[in-house]
C-alpha cells in the first residue's frame, strides 16, 4: 500500500510540474512575438544603413527599391507571421475583397479603435502583394520611438503634429513620392485618434465638429476629417490606382465585441471581421462628401456588429484571405534568422547591438531640434 501511495504521488506530482510548465508557457507566449521583433530591429536597422550607404551615390528609386525588399517587406512579413500565423486569430472578410494579388498604388481608409488596427493593415497590405510598400500618416511623436522612430522616418512615413495644420509640407512629401515615383500603400485613419467610448473629453469634442457640420453624433466612430484625405487625393491624381475602403471590428473569445491592445490581440482575439468597400478615384473626386457618407455606413455597421458579431456580404469567391499566412512569411522568418544568426555566434556582433540599442537612440534625441 505504501508503494502504491509513493506511485500515486509521485504520478500526480509529475501532473501538476507539467501544468505548471503549460500554464507558465501559457502566460509568456504572447511575450515572445515582442522579443523577437524588438531584438531583431538592430539587425534590420544594420541592413538599411548598409543600403543607404551602397546607394548615395545611386538613382534614388535603388535606394526604396532594395529597401522595400530587404528591410521593410520582410519585417512586415515577419510582424504577422506572429500576429495571423501563430496567434490563431481568425480573419472573417466581406464585401468587395480583392480577389488577387495587385500590388497598386493605393489609399486605405479605415475605422480607428485601438492599435491592432496597424495589424490588419499589415495583412491586408502582405497579402495584397504591398507589404513592402505600407505608408502611414502618423503621429509626430512616434518619429521619436528609439531605434524604429529612426526608420520610419527614412521609410517615408508623414508625421503630422497634433494642431499644427503645415498642410504644405504634407503636400510637398506626398508629391515627392509621386515625382520619385515610390511605390506605396497610403493608409489614413480620418478619425484623427482612436475612438474610445470610455475617453468623454474626445467624444465630446467629435460630437462638437459633428454639430458644426450637421453631421450625426456617432457612438462607434468619430467624426471625420476629411482634409488629409482631399489632399492625398488632390495631389496624386491619376497615380492613385485604387481605394479601399474597409471597416473593422474584433470579436473576443468571450464572444463580445472587443478593441484589444497588441497583447490582448494575441491572447484574447478569436476573429477580425473586415467588410471592404472598393472605390474609384474618379466617384471620389465627383463627391466631396463620400468620406462623412462611409462613416455614416461604419456606425451602422458596428452598431449592428455588436449585436450580430458579423458584418453583411460575406463573399462567395476565393480571394487574398483564402490561402495561408504561411506562404508569405516562412522566407522572411528564415531570412531574419539569418540576419540574426551573428548574434548567436560572434561576441563582436553582440556587442555593435547592445551599442546600436544604447546609442542610437541618444543620437535620435540629440537631433530632435533639427529633425522635421
Amino acid at each position: 500500500k505504501k508503494k502504491k501511495k509513493k506511485k500515486s504521488s509521485g504520478i500526480n506530482a509529475e501532473y501538476g510540474l507539467m501544468l505548471a510548465s503549460l500554464i507558465t508557457l501559457r502566460s509568456i507566449a504572447p511575450s515572445v512575438p515582442a522579443v523577437v521583433l524588438i531584438g531583431s530591429g538592430p539587425c534590420y536597422l544594420w541592413i538599411w544603413a548598409c543600403i543607404r550607404a551602397v546607394t548615395l551615390p545611386l538613382p534614388k528609386r535603388w535606394y526604396h527599391k532594395l529597401e522595400q525588399v530587404l528591410c521593410w517587406g520582410p519585417y512586415q512579413r515577419l510582424f504577422m507571421f506572429f500576429m495571423e500565423g501563430l496567434s490563431g486569430v481568425e480573419f472573417k472578410v466581406y464585401g468587395d475583397v480583392p480577389e488577387k494579388k495587385d500590388p497598386v498604388n493605393s489609399l486605405v481608409i479605415s475605422n480607428h479603435q485601438c492599435v491592432s488596427d496597424a495589424i490588419v493593415i499589415d495583412s491586408f497590405a502582405m497579402r495584397l502583394g504591398n507589404a513592402g510598400y505600407i505608408h502611414f500618416f502618423a503621429k509626430n511623436a512616434l518619429k521619436y520611438v528609439p531605434l524604429f522612430g529612426l526608420y520610419w522616418h527614412q521609410h517615408g512615413l508623414i508625421f503630422v503634429k497634433r494642431g499644427d495644420n503645415n498642410l504644405d509640407l504634407i503636400r510637398k512629401q506626398i508629391r515627392e513620392k509621386k515625382n520619385k515615383n515610390i511605390p506605396m500603400l497610403m493608409t489614413l485613419f480620418p478619425e484623427g485618434t482612436r475612438f474610445n467610448p470610455d475617453n468623454a473629453k474626445v467624444l465630446e469634442k467629435s460630437h462638437a465638429y459633428a454639430r458644426s457640420i450637421s453631421f450625426p453624433e456617432c457612438t462607434r466612430v468619430l467624426t471625420p476629417r476629411i482634409t488629409g484625405t482631399n489632399i492625398f487625393v488632390e495631389e496624386l491624381g491619376d497615380y492613385l490606382k485604387a481605394i479601399f475602403d474597409i471597416t473593422v471590428a474584433y470579436e473576443g473569445v468571450d464572444g463580445k465585441a472587443m478593441r484589444p491592445d497588441t497583447m490582448e490581440f494575441l491572447d484574447s482575439v478569436k476573429a477580425v471581421h473586415i467588410h471592404f468597400k472598393q472605390r474609384s478615384v474618379n466617384s471620389v473626386i465627383e463627391n466631396e462628401g463620400w468620406l462623412y457618407d462611409s462613416f455614416k455606413e461604419k456606425e451602422e455597421m458596428l452598431v449592428e456588429f455588436d449585436k450580430t458579431l458579423t458584418f453583411p456580404d460575406p463573399p462567395d469567391y476565393k480571394h487574398i484571405y483564402s490561402w495561408s499566412v504561411f506562404s508569405e512569411t516562412i522566407i522572411p522568418v528564415l531570412y531574419t534568422a539569418t540576419i540574426c544568426s551573428p548574434l548567436i555566434f560572434c561576441k563582436q556582433a553582440r556587442s555593435l547591438w547592445l551599442q546600436t540599442v544604447l546609442f542610437v537612440p541618444i543620437l535620435q534625441l540629440l537631433a530632435k531640434p533639427i529633425w522635421k
